[in-house]
């Protein structure tokens, strides 16, 4: 029997629930129709979707019909939970779209339509309601054909000559064989109906049952299934979790069989379900075109694929939103983001976020709606009553030029360099990566190893740090070490060269944008177009008819936020608004915002656009501006230096390298000529960046068209870490042992530990040891590497030297220290430093160890010497 999944979708209130229930009563499935006001449907189950008469969340129910078997798959039709629904589509073999016959194709219809033509999945359109006084049909079937599609066929008056002819003009030979023939097989229709050529239309009642049968019968009819893989093939739509708290992976098999015990990645399956509504039935096998829930995965995500799967579409919609979580004080911080996490294993666009700075998680979320329906389930499932702070728009960056960026990652014996194209792309086409280089000049394990890291994260921008967009990043130069170059390198040198090359281009900031359909009364309509003006949209009356106007356009998020309450207050009850996500466009108020985040990219050490380079055996960082000056390959259209000495290509001199050695006598001299935050009065132009540098940047010449966005972020203070040496010592467990035979060797193996930390981080380092027992002993300043270690003076303790440090320097550089001293920690907080105990300085120390050592390479990936 094939099995065809089936998609219903409609905007809110369009009946979608009540005609599955139709179709369910209509096939024989249920001996009752259930209705969403009586709160006994079949498919809405939930208690939360019950209770507002609305779906949450995606369910299955399985029809019977022959010889085919339609699973239908019910999807939310709220805005909030769109997420939900567009994940569906990825499982669809073809769709149901419902219309609202009062309210006619709506904002959000238009946007699951559009998803729906992305994704070519064959759909049949059924226009509900039509029993309501004032309903006309052909005004209906005009507003479908204008809004969505001129293929939109009207089914009802199916086998006539005038449905053949319409029909006929799908294609150039159904027109040939109408003209020969006078008639279409019903074959012919269905392959029509397939390809997307046709888009059979439907009229009825829902609750009444007008139509159903009839629609019914052509889903059979005309229904196909989707082409069968002969490997195992699926894809996981989605994560739940039982009334016994197993986890559920659902999905759908698009080839092959799974059976029982089978292993999906390195996962064994211990059962198979077919869902039915809230009932299962466990199966020891299952086959192509089902879906099926199966338990004992542990690592699937919605969206995973296994076997043969190359059609998944990433989504489209994710929320706009983004909200603090407030919880009681006496749960436990980090048991509260695991509870999170784990819901949003089951709704990816959660995307839980911890703010190490204000200690806060954040969560995305599309609206009120959702937001409430979260609130009950965390209450539900944990036991804890959280609430939301008010939310903040989510912005993206992009850059208005092409660009190459430059990354390069040199400690002691690590080696990586990396050149990236970075181009603009148009506005919605998300993030693309490429290649574009000779596998003679960097081997392909090498080239592939930095495709993946460019995809494994969300880039930030440099103006807010919103993550980037729309963008074609391209590898085209990269160079290996045969010896010391490892997995990690190439990690660290990619992330680089995209944060270099977005500091070097044009930045613009980007901000969510809604479509809306603003419905109200004539005498109202110069208030809207008023409003809308003033919250930067755009605006067009589309319709006029019986004293109501009908207002569509584009307008910020920002703004158009809460706007519905108002339009009910200023219509008394009349006016209504309807909004779909439009996508992202530039900011209205760009400099605003950037102010309000006063982000600064130089010191977001996450994210550092800095490389490092090798100079006298140890990692010197050298800041972005300056990186051109150091790479060892040249830009594109640059000569290549064809060298056969084996030299590295560009590369500079010791003598030429600037050094970054610090000692307190020196270091306003210093400061004042790295002068990483000097700029000049125009934000986003960096003073330390040349003319012929600035026109070096450029991709074939292209030139700098600046836009009212392009800031760099705001000036910021150099970062300093001073260290209490022999607090460290005592507070690590490996170093206190190693004191304990050889407090010499125990602060020689500090030193290296903090060379090396100072080299990946970038972060100017003095480590301070007590002397004040040595008699006769002035202050000594040694430079170590690319570190400086200080001796105190006779009776001058570390302490003091820091506590004095701090309080001539701490207004004017940013200055962590690290000490686990209770007295002295009050005596920094007092001078405006930050702090950092001993123990978590050891526990950064191991992370960022950890990213260079505990690298483990991709299966694809295989190291070539």
């Amino acid at each position: 029997m094939s099995k065809i999944v089936t998609g219903i979708l409609a905007h809110v209130d369009a009946g979608k629930t009540t005609l599955s229930e139709a179709l369910l009563y209509e096939a024989g499935v249920l001996r009752k129709k259930g209705r969403v006001d009586t709160k006994d449907s079949f498919l809405d189950n939930n208690t939360w979707e019950r209770e507002r008469g609305i779906t949450i969340y995606s369910k299955v129910a399985r029809l019977n019909l022959g010889d085919i078997e339609l699973i239908l798959t019910d999807t939310p039709g709220h805005v909030d939970f769109s997420g939900e629904m567009e994940r569906a589509l990825n499982i669809c073999d073809q769709a149901i779209l419902i219309i609202n016959a009062s309210d006619g194709v709506q904002a959000h219809t238009k946007t699951v339509w559009k998803l729906l033509r992305h994704r070519n999945i064959p759909t049949f359109i059924f226009v509900n309601k039509t029993d309501l006084p004032g309903f006309d049909k052909e005004k209906s079937l005009q507003n479908l054909r204008k809004e969505l599609s001129p293929e939109a066929l009207d089914f009802s008056e199916l086998h006539t000559d005038n449905f053949y002819e319409e029909i006929a003009t799908a294609s150039e030979a159904l027109l040939d064989k109408y003209m020969e023939t006078g008639s279409i097989s019903d074959e012919e229709i269905a392959d029509t109906i397939a390809t997307c050529h046709a888009f059979p239309v439907f009229f009825g009642s829902a609750l009444k049952g007008d139509g159903v049968g009839e629609f019914l019968e052509a889903l059979k009819t005309y229904s196909r299934p989707a082409a069968v893989k002969d490997s195992l093939a699926a894809v996981c739509l989605k994560i739940t979790r039982d009334k016994a708290g197993n986890r559920l992976t659902h999905l759908k098999l698009m080839g092959g069989t799974l059976k029982v015990k089978d292993t999906l990645g390195d996962e064994k399956i211990n059962e198979i379900r077919l869902y039915s509504g809230e009932k299962y039935e466990a199966v020891p096998e299952a086959y192509a075109t089902d879906i099926v829930a199966v338990t004992g995965l542990k690592n699937s995500r919605p969206g995973s694929t296994y076997g043969n799967v190359t059609n998944v579409t990433d989504t489209y919609i994710e929320p706009v939103l983004t909200y603090a979580v407030k919880y009681p004080d006496d749960v436990d911080r980090q048991a509260m983001h695991r509870y999170l996490l784990e819901l949003e294993e089951e709704e990816p666009n959660l995307k839980i976020e911890y703010n190490e700075g204000t200690r806060e998680i954040y969560v995305h979320l599309m609206g009120e709606v959702q937001t409430e329906i979260l609130t009950r389930e965390i209450e539900e499932r944990y036991n804890i009553m959280v609430s939301f702070g008010v939310g903040n728009i989510l912005y993206k960056e992009t850059i208005a030029d092409t660009v190459e960026g430059v990354g390069h990652f040199e400690p002691l014996r690590h080696y990586a360099e990396v050149h990236l194209k970075m181009e603009p792309l148009d506005r919605g086409a998300g993030m693309q990566f490429d290649t574009d280089v000779s596998t003679d000049d960097l081997a392909l394990n090498w080239q592939r190893l930095v495709l993946t890291h460019l995809g494994e994260r969300e880039h930030r921008g440099v103006l807010t740090g919103s993550p980037v967009t729309d963008m074609k990043i391209t590898l085209v130069a990269g160079k290996a070490h045969l010896k010391h170059t490892e997995g990690g390198d190439f990690r660290q040198a990619t992330y680089r060269a995209v944060r270099q090359g977005l500091m070097m281009a044009e930045s613009i900031l980007l901000e969510p944008f809604y479509f809306y359909e603003l419905t109200v009364p004539d005498s109202a309509v110069g208030r809207a177009m008023t409003d809308i003006d003033r919250m930067w949209g755009t605006a067009e009356v589309s319709e006029q008819r019986d004293g109501i106007s009908i207002i569509t356009g584009k307008a910020p998020v920002s703004t158009l936020n809460g706007y519905a309450k108002e339009v009910a207050a200023y219509t008394k009850g009349l006016g209504t608004l309807s909004v779909s996500l439009a996508g992202y466009e530039p900011c209205h108020n760009a400099e605003e915002v950037i102010a309000a985040r006063a982000y600064s990219p130089e010191n977001d050490l996450r994210n550092t656009p800095d490389s490092v380079f090798c100079s006298h055996g140890a990692g010197t960082v050298i800041p972005w501006h300056e990186v051109y000056n150091y790479m060892h390959l040249p830009l594109m259209g640059e000569a290549r230096d064809n060298d056969e000495s084996g030299a590295p290509v560009n590369a500079t001199t010791s003598k030429e390298r600037a050094e970054i050695f610090v000692t307190t006598e020196e270091i306003d001299e210093i400061i004042n000529k790295t002068a990483y935050a000097n700029r000049s009065g125009r934000k986003g132009s960096y003073k330390g960046i040349s003319e012929a540098m600035r026109e070096r940047r450029r991709i074939g010449g292209k030139p700098i068209n600046p836009t009212p966005t392009s800031y760099k972020g705001t000036p910021v203070k150099d970062k300093y870490m001073l260290i209490d040496g022999y607090n460290v010592v005592h507070a690590w467990a490996e170093l206190n042992s190693i004191a304990e035979k050889d407090m010499g060797g125990a602060a020689g193996r500090l030193m290296d530990i903090v060379s090396n930390y100072s080299g990946i981080t970038g972060i100017k380092t003095i480590l301070v040891f007590d002397a004040y027992k040595v008699p006769g002993h002035s202050t000594e300043e040694i430079k170590y590497h690319n570190i400086t270690v200080v001796y105190t003076k006779t009776a001058e303790t570390a302490d003091r030297y820091i506590e004095r440090y701090a309080h001539d320097n701490g207004k004017k550089y940013d200055i962590i220290v690290v000490t686990s001293d209770g007295v002295e920690q009050v005596i920094i907080r007092g001078a405006g430093c930050t702090l950092m105990s001993s123990r978590d300085f050891e526990e950064d120390c191991l992370r960022k160890s950890d990213e260079l050592k505990s690298m483990k390479l991709p299966d694809s990936v295989r190291i070539t010497e």
